[in-house]
Formats: C-alpha cells, sequence, structure tokens
C-alpha cells in the first residue's frame, strides 16, 4: 500500500468519529506532548477558583450564547496541554478528563484539554486576561514558566499570522486559532475545526 493511502486510511476513521483536528495537520508531523511539571499546570488561579473577580472579568452563573476560540501553546517544540476546568468556579462536575460545569463560569472557559476556549459572545475578552484566569504568566518574555529574552521573544500567531504586539493583547474573537511558542519554532495551525454549536 502507498504511503499516502495508508495515512488517509488512518486519517479518516478519526474525522468521521468527529474528531476536532486540524485541517493543515494531516500534511506535517503531530507535535509530541511534553513531559514535566514545565508542561503541566492546574485549571485555576485561586480567585477564579472562588469565583471572585479577576482582571476586570466577573464569572456568573447564567450560560449565555458562546463562540469557540482555539489555543494552543509550544514549550521549546514541545505541546502544552491546555487544561480543563480553567475559569470554571467551584467544584468541577466531570466525565473524565472534561468538565461539564462548576459554580459559576468566567466569559473565557474551557471545558475540555484539547485548547478549545468557549467565550461568552457578549464579552470582549483577551488573550491576557484568559491567563489571568488560568493564573499563569504571559507577555513578551514569559510564557507559562519558560523565560525568554528580548532577542527571542515570545512568538504569537493568529490564523497562522504573526502577531507583532503584546501576545496578552490578543482578542478572543469567532473562532480564531491562536498558537503560542517560546524557545523554538513549530509551523503555526490557520484554521482549526469547532464543534458544532461553537
Amino acid at each position: 500500500m502507498r504511503p499516502f493511502a495508508a495515512l488517509l486510511l488512518g486519517v479518516l476513521p478519526l474525522a468521521a468519529c468527529g474528531e476536532t483536528a486540524h485541517l493543515d495537520r494531516l500534511t506535517r508531523p503531530v507535535p509530541h506532548i511534553g513531559r514535566g511539571a514545565e508542561y503541566r499546570y492546574a485549571a485555576r488561579h485561586p480567585a477564579a477558583a472562588a469565583g471572585r473577580p479577576v482582571a476586570g472579568l466577573r464569572c456568573s452563573a447564567r450560560a449565555g450564547e458562546r463562540f469557540g476560540v482555539h489555543l494552543e501553546v509550544f514549550v521549546k517544540r514541545l505541546d502544552v496541554v491546555v487544561p480543563a476546568g480553567i475559569g470554571v468556579a467551584g467544584r468541577h462536575r466531570r466525565d473524565g478528563a472534561y468538565v461539564r460545569g462548576g459554580r459559576c463560569h468566567y466569559p473565557a472557559h474551557t471545558l475540555e484539554p484539547t485548547g478549545l476556549i468557549e467565550v461568552d459572545q457578549s464579552s470582549e475578552v483577551t488573550l491576557g486576561q484568559f491567563f489571568d484566569i488560568w493564573g499563569q504568566p504571559l507577555d513578551r518574555t514569559r510564557l507559562l514558566r519558560h523565560r525568554t529574552s528580548a532577542k527571542r521573544p515570545v512568538q504569537a500567531f493568529v490564523g497562522g499570522r504573526r502577531w507583532a504586539g503584546d501576545p496578552r493583547a490578543i482578542p478572543l474573537r469567532r473562532h480564531a486559532a491562536i498558537v503560542l511558542e517560546a524557545g523554538g519554532w513549530f509551523p503555526p495551525s490557520r484554521r482549526y475545526v469547532f464543534p458544532e454549536g461553537l
């Protein structure tokens, strides 16, 4: 069997199962997930866990219309898992790796460990505010626990295009595909297949 045909046979079952993989990932190697503390992060900031205001955002028990944003984070060319439960206050109701609810949600939150961020349509939220809710640092020279230099700053991409400004200022807009990289370069995704309804 030809290698390309074998690749298609391996990929098509995933697509048929509703796998939300990147369209452009089919033609390039899949990144490895990093191991150890540098690649594993808790889902909640202490204030966010308690439902107190964080970065000018409030936690609300009412669920409104939402849209999706996808975030990928690479440190030293390895993928960091964006955990489920960021921006969900109180005790999490879980179903395996997925968070099904809590006491309240911030306008940007994660319910699954895939990098899918759900954003309330009625709010304007930046990536910096999302990282504040997560309780993790983000600026031009810091990405999570990783520090860079001014000569080799944190790189940010939106829709595959380089973001020249402060990564904290990236707006979380409908169906944005955001990639952050520190300590190496991995070809950024241009798009993501979002679940129906987001």
